[in-house]
């Protein structure tokens, strides 16, 4: 079951941005907005998947712990941008990134609801599994805190790139490299 999710994570949450870098010359930012739709989709589910866990006695500021690292997480995440992909319009490369065609069907189009049916189906299969709920409170919980490790290090590149000049590739390297390194740690207490 753990190499299935750790396989299953890297192939959604790192290859296709990787194929998008090197073959659809997609760019840093452009690989955040695709990652940050993703978590925030992911959020609007938190309160949905507390509530499938009954026997489990949530901390009262585990939910808003959670939002707060994700709004602190894309604030960060846009700095980082701005500070490193100097001149960039946010709300034009919001709207390409949206508008993106592929096939001949706008990306937000297709992308927004497929996050939105990923998450559906993950609390089904989950369900239907039986994951155990202390074994699904301990990956929302690595979850957590691997948001707070992600917010650590983009504090620190943001800090960094005030200094020192970073390319685009180093950015979607060290991104997509988090984004890999993600699943090893959420799952590493399932069996």
């Amino acid at each position: 079951m753990k190499k299935v999710e750790i396989i299953s994570a890297i192939l959604g949450d790192a290859v296709l941005p990787l194929v998008g870098f090197l073959f659809w010359d997609w760019g840093f930012y452009f690989i955040c907005l695709f990652f940050l739709f993703d978590l925030v989709i992911r959020a609007l589910f938190l309160n949905k998947k507390l509530a499938l866990l009954p026997s489990i006695v949530f901390p009262k500021s585990f939910f808003l712990k959670s939002i707060a690292l994700i709004i602190l997480e894309i604030v960060l995440l846009h700095l980082l941008s701005y500070v490193s992909l100097k001149p960039i319009i946010f709300t034009a490369e919001i709207w390409a990134f949206l508008s993106y065609e592929e096939l001949g069907i706008a990306q937000g189009i297709l992308l927004i609801p497929l996050l939105f049916l990923n998450e559906v189906i993950r609390l089904k299969n989950e369900k239907k599994i039986g994951i155990p709920q202390n074994l699904r409170f301990e990956i929302l919980k690595n979850t957590q805190i691997f948001g707070l490790f992600r917010i650590l290090f983009w504090s620190i590149l943001t800090c960094g790139s005030f200094l020192f000049s970073v390319s685009e590739t180093a950015l979607v390297m060290l991104l997509i490299l988090a984004l890999v390194a993600q699943p090893f740690w959420i799952y590493r207490n399932m069996a």
